[in-house]
């Protein structure tokens, strides 16, 4: 324990006090290491997402089974768009609510799992591409993202909103 040790001097003259601190060092250690010990160590939260290093050179186009692929379109105010395989006009851009999105995706791959057996077993696979407007929220593209990991999606890419499909999207919103 600590103490306190008197000396008494020359001529009757008390020294100062001298406390030992070597115990109170030692149950600093302790407690930091038993801190240390008992808390959880948290790990970061992270969604992986595989984006190309290089982009394709101009011209190249990707190609993409027409009736397994959806096209996802989030825009401001948390409004999406989607359309099935091709889209040819605006009308055929769909406005859809994010809880709507699941299901969805959901009854696409019910079709897609019913098709013939002709069809290879990557073409009874969803591939989704997510094309964020200029005017979207990042936590809109987080949260189809995310629908990707629940709804396991194998196939999933986001792009660029050609020219065209912004046009059709700002006509919808007005």
């Amino acid at each position: 324990m600590a103490d306190i040790q008197l000396s008494s001097g020359r001529k009757g003259r008390l020294a100062a006090p001298r406390i030992d601190l070597t115990p109170m060092v030692d149950l600093g250690f302790l407690l930091i290491t038993f801190f240390m010990y008992t808390t959880t160590m948290t790990e970061s939260k992270m969604m992986d997402i595989n984006m190309p290093f290089n982009p394709p050179p101009p011209g190249t186009t990707t190609a993409f089974i027409e009736s397994a692929t959806v096209t996802i379109i989030p825009s401001d105010a948390h409004r999406f768009f989607y359309y099935e395989g091709t889209a040819k006009s605006e009308t055929d851009l769909r406005k859809l609510s994010l809880a709507e999105l699941r299901n969805t995706i959901l009854n696409k791959q019910k079709v897609l799992n019913t098709t013939t057996a002709e069809r290879t077993e990557e073409a009874r696979k969803l591939h989704v591409i997510i094309k964020p407007d200029d005017h979207s929220k990042y936590e809109d593209v987080i949260s189809i993202l995310d629908e990707m990991t629940i709804n396991a999606i194998p196939y999933y890419a986001i792009a660029d909103l050609t020219d065209e499909e912004q046009q059709w999207v700002t006509k919808r919103l007005q």
